[in-house]
């Protein structure tokens, strides 16, 4: 059940995320060989659907001591970030500029980080790289005005945050 409402959180997501009219990424000039962006271009909500998912099953995993599987998902992250996230179309909303920079810093950091973690079966020293590229992740949502998609700074919880807040007080 409680996968049934993290990916029902993220569908509702995407639809917002994919406005028609949207610009694409600016992908540079060497971005890992990326073709750039299309006219036809996966919208970046959907390719963040992937990498949410991807974030928590390296978690999940490496929470399980399935370094194994963590070490996959971390390459897998690595991937979509060099030729996914290149391509991919931005929000029409909300300021995008600054996401290309963000992706590529995440890109250089995190996945490698994560691998070699998982890699030496290294439970805290993947605790630490998830952490860290966690908040990386809450930083670039948090620039685009997205900051209610909150990802987990501990392994093994779900991607994003969907824990219960407070009901809102009457009258505020």
């Amino acid at each position: 059940m409680r996968t049934h409402a993290w990916l029902l959180g993220l569908l509702a997501l995407t639809a917002s995320c994919e406005k028609t009219g949207a610009a694409p990424v600016a992908s540079g000039s060497a971005d890992a060989g990326a073709a750039g962006p299309s006219a036809d271009a996966e919208g970046l909500g959907e390719v963040m659907l992937q990498v949410g998912r991807r974030f928590e099953t390296a978690g999940r995993a490496a929470a399980a001591n399935r370094f194994e599987l963590a070490a996959f998902e971390a390459g897998e992250l690595q991937e979509l970030f060099e030729s996914d996230v290149p391509r991919a179309s931005v929000p029409k909303e909300g300021p995008t500029a600054q996401i290309p920079g963000l992706a590529k810093a995440f890109l250089a950091t995190a996945p490698p980080e994560l691998t070699r973690a998982a890699e030496a079966k290294d439970g805290a020293a993947f605790a630490a790289a998830f952490q860290r590229a966690a908040a990386q992740c809450n930083g670039c949502h948090a620039s685009a005005e997205k900051a209610f998609i909150q990802v987990p700074t501990v392994p093994g919880q779900s991607v994003p945050i969907l824990d219960p807040l407070p009901a809102p007080t009457p009258g505020r």
